[in-house]
């Protein structure tokens, strides 16, 4: 009962979320996010002129298919301009071309639903043998309560790598008897068990797509080579690097063969806007002007093993947020990691597993500290997606069902708004992320190291001396931000930084709006009624809540979350602020 109940809870929900995919219109969306242009433009050139060179009728077959323009196409050129080819790896568009050649706004959602189906269920075939009966519901809890499963709507290769990487683990994880007997050999002998050479090579080979998309990937290798039985360890070792091999050179010998780089991370390259125009449409400078008034692109500055040095305190919170932090922390978006914690047993290098997720995800955090976790459009952290799976196999004895049911209850406070609306755009109309729930809002810190993260919609700015961020729609900045305004709430948060650490804050309320207001819960311990009918309130500040270095180098900044309340509910409040005393 317990085994057809969980096949039934896993199929049910991979068909409908094919069929939510199948009847997905991308044009839907407002707006492409992040990479999408560059990688379904790329598929578009491999699907209709089957090669991977940027050209005028890409640029006009794109138009035609998305009625917009590709807002931050990254293109490469390897010849100073004279060719340009694009500046992202091409394994998944190599995925999606056969799907966008029948459809072009439905095909990449359909091709990532039907992956994200494979993966699942040989992950669950291959866990039934370890989980036992219940195994597909762990798998349905792995991809569900997690936000791996909102990725299907979106162009990006996260899932695409996710999904190759757990297809790997799948195979290697197989348990011998699997493979004995299963094609008879050339001498009319089955193989003894596991002894099958494709087996540990479609297993290299898909865990090389991965790593040769992004070298951090690389870590799974480890627990990919130590989960070939030592009977077996040099044919299988031969055979699973003779597949990495193979993968891997293709893809540097192509990446040199069109970009000029053995990775399209390596070379010069550029994004591309509707206010910048576009190669060979409107754009009308040179490429090496360019290069030379934009910089490079590359994640790496050249010379540099690391584009920054070690911050023990940005560290730190860095090691927070990864965790907890309300936009991108791993526990809230990818809880049922814990589940392959909890249930750990040793066998098959299975110790290999976390800790490799452990390695790639810090060279993110080091390389990245101030976007380790893919860019102010990403649905929580997608860097650390393709790593998820090494999570889903670390079990190695029968269990319960109740521990995924706890575990999916757990997650619900946080994914409650991807259960609800999965096909949402990424971001709210009024700003935020719409993955983001008001639990996580009221419970969880927000990352104060992340560069790329608009959880308003609006930009930071300079203010009187102040680096401000609005932490949520609630406040608008008015004026170049030289004021504010806490409209349609009475309450709204703030990020302030400051060089040197504040005693207090003075508010001052512009006139027409309300003549009281709190800060952090804190009544005001002067308040001065000006000539001009502005309001002067000084509040006290207490500790800041972070103290650490930020993405535009300098000192360390201490950083202060204001909530700012007003008691008229409904009346708008506009305001500006300065460093104050706080006293009496």
């Amino acid at each position: 009962m317990t085994a057809r109940f969980s096949w039934v809870v896993l199929g049910a929900l991979l068909a409908a979320l094919l069929v939510a995919a199948a009847s997905f219109d991308r044009r839907s969306w407002p707006a492409l996010v992040g990479d999408e242009a560059t990688y379904l433009m790329q598929a578009e050139s491999l699907a209709f002129d089957f090669d991977l060179r940027y050209e005028r009728r890409d640029f006009d077959r794109f138009r035609q298919h998305w009625g917009r323009l590709p807002e931050g196409l990254i293109l490469q050129s390897p010849d100073r301009g004279a060719h340009f080819t694009f500046g992202k790896p091409a394994s998944y568009s190599l995925y999606l071309a056969p799907f966008v050649r029948i459809s072009p706004t439905r095909g990449p959602s359909v091709a990532n639903a039907l992956l994200l189906a494979a993966a699942a269920l040989c992950s669950a075939f291959t866990l039934r043998h370890t989980v036992g009966r219940a195994a597909p519901l762990w798998v349905a809890v792995f991809v569900f309560a997690s936000v791996a499963f909102t990725q299907v709507f979106w162009a990006h290769m996260d899932l695409f790598l996710m999904c190759t990487g757990a297809l790997a683990l799948a195979l290697a994880n197989l348990p011998e008897a699997q493979t004995a007997g299963a094609l008879p050999e050339i001498w009319g002998e089955p193989a003894p068990a596991g002894r099958r050479p494709w087996r540990w090579a479609a297993t290299g080979a898909m865990l090389a797509v991965a790593a040769a998309a992004r070298p951090q990937y690389g870590a799974l290798f480890l627990p990919g080579l130590l989960a070939v039985p030592k009977s077996e360890r040099r044919s299988g070792w031969m055979a699973l690097g003779l597949g990495a091999a193979t993968v891997g050179l293709v893809a540097v010998a192509g990446s040199y063969f069109w970009n000029g780089s053995w990775t399209p991370y390596g070379g010069e390259r550029l994004g591309f806007y509707s206010y910048t125009g576009f190669p060979l449409v409107d754009l009308k400078e040179s490429w090496p002007s360019l290069v030379a008034s934009r910089g490079r692109g590359s994640w790496i500055a050249p010379g540099h093993l690391l584009p920054y040095g070690f911050d023990a305190h940005l560290s730190a919170y860095n090691a927070l947020y990864l965790l907890l932090g309300r936009n991108v922390g791993l526990l809230p978006y990818y809880l049922p990691l814990v589940l392959g914690l909890l249930a750990y047993r040793p066998g098959r290098g299975r110790w290999a597993l976390p800790l490799a997720a452990l390695a790639a995800t810090a060279v993110f955090v080091a390389i990245r500290p101030f976007n380790f976790w893919g860019g102010g459009a990403a649905v929580a952290n997608r860097y650390f997606l393709p790593l998820y799976p090494a999570f889903w196999f670390l079990p190695g004895k029968p269990r319960s069902p109740l521990l995924p049911t706890l575990v999916a209850l757990a997650a619900a406070p946080f994914l409650y708004p991807s259960w609800l609306e999965p096909r949402a755009f990424p971001t709210t109309a009024a700003g935020g992320y719409h993955h983001v729930s008001a639990q996580a809002r009221a419970w969880l810190p927000y990352e104060t190291t992340q560069d790329h993260l608009k959880p308003s919609g609006q930009e930071d700015v300079a203010h009187n001396g102040l680096w401000v961020k609005p932490l949520g729609p609630e406040v608008r900045v008015e004026d170049g931000g030289r004021s504010f305004r806490l409209d349609r709430a009475t309450r709204g948060e703030l990020l302030v930084g400051s060089p040197s650490e504040l005693a207090g804050l003075t508010l001052e309320i512009l006139p027409g709006g309300p003549a009281e207001a709190t800060l952090n819960g804190r009544a005001p311990t002067r308040r001065t009624l000006e000539p001009s009918g502005s309001v002067i309130l000084d509040f006290p500040l207490g500790r800041p809540i972070a103290v650490h270095g930020m993405w535009w180098d300098g000192p360390e900044v201490r950083l202060y979350q204001l909530k700012l309340e007003s008691p008229a509910a409904g009346k708008p409040l506009a305001f500006r602020f300065r460093p104050g005393s706080g006293g009496g």
